[in-house]
């Protein structure tokens, strides 16, 4: 594997399971970088969640390497759309979507530079998705956050008690969920799980797409930003420039300017955690350290540590 400095290292120390997980994608990648005539040499993984990103710096590219060619398809159809409505997204580096051997897919994308700090780029990126029109995207799938919620957990390493305490978490929430009253209609949406970062080359500002739009209700996406601030990644300053920005820019005024005085804030703030709680899960079985933050954030959920929650190893 001619992969850079960082990926190789993380090949020599971790487990083998991770080993063949970075290999399949990798493999996928390389097959891919053989009909665009991308630079595969010194590429690094960059992240493996929500998908596999990998930068390829002789390409000055992002390829990212989907689980299979649906999500790749619209992620590349909705960067189209959102550009054609003015939308600051990072560009398809190539339009094709490439399916390896074993199913996977992967797309390249132009390489946005770093994320950017500035809450306010985030506030404006999210505010411009949620103002699109529903009827110009009919082929948007709708939101559902408990589709594939327990994918995965039969699976885990996990004792019994850890797996009915989650199945039975997802059920409460599924009823609360069903019983919200969502203060606006259905729109256009990030469908994230924290603030969605934008990223500054030191010429052009925007969002990378790492999850396909949806149709569903933007409290989500407002709820998810305020999450990071609750998280302890952002400071309460961030989240306000957040709030205010996105005021600014939003011709549909919400019921409670401040996301958090919603009557259904929590539900929908508890789900979103359920969410990345299980996404570590899916994961622990790659090594020892996301098997222990997989029980580490499970035993927050079951009220071992003082929220809220800062999900590092203890």
């Amino acid at each position: 594997m001619s992969v850079g400095a960082r990926t190789g290292t993380l090949l020599k120390t971790t487990t083998p399971a991770r080993r063949l997980d970075v290999a399949a994608s990798f493999e996928a990648l390389t097959q891919a970088c053989a009909v665009t005539a991308a630079d595969v040499r010194r590429a690094e993984l960059v992240s493996d969640s929500p998908n596999h990103l990998w930068s390829l710096p002789a390409s000055r590219a992002l390829a990212i390497v989907h689980s299979g060619p649906d999500e790749a398809r619209a992620l590349i159809k909705g960067a189209h759309f959102l550009r054609q409505q003015h939308v600051a997204v990072t560009s398809p580096w190539s339009a094709d979507v490439h399916v390896s051997a074993d199913g996977r897919a992967v797309t390249f994308w132009q390489d946005p530079g770093k994320p950017s700090p500035d809450t306010s780029l985030s506030a404006w990126v999210t505010a411009l998705v949620h103002r699109i029109d529903l009827r110009m995207v009919p082929w948007l799938t709708e939101h559902d956050p408990f589709g594939r919620l327990l994918d995965g957990l039969d699976d885990a390493p996990l004792n019994d008690a850890a797996r009915w305490f989650l199945r039975e978490r997802a059920a409460q929430l599924r009823e609360e969920w069903d019983d919200l009253d969502w203060p606006t209609p259905d729109a256009v949406i990030l469908g994230a799980l924290r603030m969605v970062p934008c990223h500054d080359d030191g010429v052009h500002v925007g969002l990378l797409l790492r999850r396909p739009l949806q149709c569903g209700h933007r409290e989500w996406d407002l709820v998810a930003a305020r999450w990071r601030s609750e998280q302890l990644i952002g400071s309460r300053e961030d989240h306000r420039t957040y709030a205010d920005t996105y005021l600014s820019y939003e011709d549909q005024p919400l019921e409670r300017p401040y996301i958090g005085a919603w009557s259904g804030y929590q539900v929908v703030r508890d789900l979103i955690v359920l969410t990345e709680v299980m996404e570590t899960v899916r994961r622990a079985h790659l090594d020892a350290h996301s098997r222990r933050q997989a029980a580490h954030r499970v035993a927050c959920l079951r009220g071992a540590h003082r929220v809220p929650w800062n999900w590092g190893q203890r």
